[in-house]
């Protein structure tokens, strides 16, 4: 337990690099409570309430010292389809579904029900043949975004 605590305090002691709006734990709310302090040991608990899950939530949602998420390129978007092809097929269909909300997001639409609902009354557009290619299907998607999503985001 010794060496681990040592070798945990010697990387945060020599990570200077990590100049950022918070200490080398990270951003979260432990970042927010020990904000300035760059002694080894606060970080430590800094990172300990971090880890708490609270992370993750500001990671998200782009609070607590933690940027909002960039949004994806297009060739991002594309591989998100390629390789969700099958199930954003089945919930297009349906008018919702995760891969629909995933992708409501992606194209920072402001209501992921009116995009599902848009989506499902373009499903043969979009899926205009069983071939359709990722970079096919994106373009149709596209299209539908660029008319039903309430947001100056463009792909």
């Amino acid at each position: 337990m010794k060496k681990l605590l040592v070798v945990v305090a010697m990387v945060l002691a020599t990570s200077s690099a990590f100049a950022a709006k918070y200490g080398s734990a990270g951003c979260g709310l432990g970042s927010m409570i020990f904000e300035g302090d760059q002694t080894w040991w606060k970080q430590v608990l800094a990172a300990t309430t971090n880890g708490t899950g609270l992370q993750t939530i500001a990671i998200s949602l782009g609070t607590s010292n933690c940027d909002s998420p960039a949004p994806l390129k297009v060739g991002q978007v594309e591989a998100y389809i390629e390789a969700n092809k099958v199930a954003l097929a089945n919930d297009i269909a349906r008018g919702n579904g995760e891969t629909v909300v995933g992708l409501s997001n992606v194209y920072g639409c402001s209501n992921s029900t009116e995009f599902g609902k848009a989506l499902k009354m373009n499903y043969k557009t979009i899926f205009n043949s069983a071939a359709a290619s990722s970079k096919e299907i994106t373009h149709n998607i596209n299209t539908v975004a660029a008319t039903s999503c309430n947001t100056t985001a463009s792909l």
